[in-house]
């Protein structure tokens, strides 16, 4: 695969990167060891009802809500969101997403600089 060419990426046949304690997964579909460019991108399915642990990036991530509906608990409050909203969190949010819509979530996560 020749880097910094434009291309489709087929997302489905990137691995699936399971969140600790189940209920959903991520795939990180553009790199910079594949792709050659700084950033990554990232889409996620998570279950109704489940979360993923606290935690946070040393990257600006920048998330696309495709499907479902749920919360960002920060340290500092929380953010609700639906389908079509766009979350902000600037590097280094410490963050805990919890889905709290009947549907699976679908979220398309960029990161920049890219997630090594």
């Amino acid at each position: 695969m020749e880097k910094r060419k434009a291309r489709i990426v087929d997302v489905e046949s990137k691995p699936k990167n399971f969140f600790e304690g189940g209920g959903g997964f991520h795939r990180r579909v553009v790199t910079r060891k594949e792709d050659g460019i700084d950033l990554s991108v990232s889409v996620a399915i998570i279950e109704p009802g489940k979360a993923h642990d606290w935690h946070d990036h040393g990257q600006d991530e920048v998330a696309y809500i495709i499907q479902g509906a749920g919360k960002y608990f920060l340290k500092d409050g929380e953010l609700e969101y639906k389908a079509g909203d766009i979350v902000l969190l600037p590097r280094g949010t410490m963050h805990k997403n919890l889905v709290t819509g009947k549907e699976d979530l679908k979220i398309l996560a960029v990161f920049n600089p890219a997630v090594e």
